[in-house]
């Protein structure tokens, strides 16, 4: 009886042991589920507005206020990613008005142009469109980056490939914008892109550099730029690390996230400040997660002439 009695009392705990395992391993299966429906479902759309102000000595009164967004990372083509969150960052930045508008690149994901990334007319009827290349666009057959080029143009965006640009903005003033194609795929000449123009900022005519991998901040002049404006990283795009910089806990679906110490938001490289943007679009897997779309405006700010140039986050 006794034996019969402790064999009895040993199915029973075995059993509640069991059950409460199973009852914990369907809470995991359950929570993997809902965190995957997130990132594939909601964080991808979640578009994030930032405003930044890029603080620049000896700024003139006629550009402090001058409104640039910044916009990257598109990656039309992507499997399984809808184009919502690239319609809406276009949209968030039209409705901001601004002045200028920068593009750094990845505008398709296999290097060929598709209809679908023709998003940029609206942008251009409101303000000048510069854009450069990213290692995406790299991707397709000879000839297929003429395409892309061709298809930004189409849509009123101007592409610097090594090379400059002296913007004029009615009744503000100039801007220089130096662009480099990609460096993550060594096709930046930043010598070429800065041919002809002063070694030394011209504080009345701010010089920005656009590149898509925010690497090309550390083959920068030192304290040239009143800012480097890059994408490339995604933030991330998959990250269990809520911390600004890079941490053990990254793990990021694109190799830039992880090689790059620079993976989002602000940085100050050299004396020339660096803004990271995450993009608006996936590569690899469509999904993100604690790295959400991103839809930058920057606007620019005088500083006094002997302070260094800054940026700072507004949100």
């Amino acid at each position: 009886m006794r034996r019969t009695a402790r064999v009895a009392r040993g199915r029973v705990w075995r059993d509640l042991v069991l059950g409460r395992r199973a009852r914990q391993a369907l809470a995991g299966v359950a929570a993997l589920a809902l965190l995957t429906a997130y990132a594939v479902l909601i964080e991808p759309n979640r578009v994030r507005p930032t405003r930044y102000a890029l603080w620049t000595p000896g700024l003139p009164p006629t550009l402090d206020g001058v409104r640039i967004a910044h916009l990257t990372d598109f990656h039309v083509g992507t499997r399984g990613a809808p184009m919502t969150a690239l319609r809406r960052g276009v949209a968030l930045a039209a409705a901001w008005r601004p002045d200028l508008v920068v593009l750094t690149g990845d505008f398709v994901d296999d290097g060929r142009w598709r209809p679908e990334a023709a998003l940029f007319t609206v942008l251009a009827a409101i303000a000048p469109v510069y854009a450069v290349l990213g290692n995406h666009d790299h991707w397709g057959l000879p000839g297929d980056v003429d395409d892309i080029v061709a298809g930004l143009h189409a849509n009123g965006v101007t592409t610097l490939a090594n090379t400059h640009a002296i913007v004029q903005l009615p009744a503000r003033g100039d801007v220089t914008l130096v662009g480099v194609d990609d460096p993550s795929l060594e096709q930046d000449d930043l010598g070429a892109a800065l041919c002809g123009l002063p070694a030394l900022t011209d504080p009345d005519r701010p010089t920005l550099l656009l590149a898509h991998a925010p690497e090309i901040a550390e083959r920068a002049p030192a304290d040239r730029f009143a800012a480097i404006l890059c994408g490339h990283t995604h933030g991330g795009q998959v990250r269990l690390s809520p911390f600004h910089h890079r941490t053990p806990l990254e793990i990021s679906m694109i190799v830039g996230g992880i090689a790059s110490p620079y993976p989002r938001g602000i940085h100050h490289v050299r004396g020339n400040p660096l803004l990271v943007n995450r993009g608006l679009g996936v590569a690899g897997l469509p999904l993100r997660f604690l790295a959400p779309p991103e839809v930058a405006l920057i606007t620019l700010r005088r500083a006094p002439a002997s302070a260094a140039s800054r940026l700072e986050h507004l949100d």
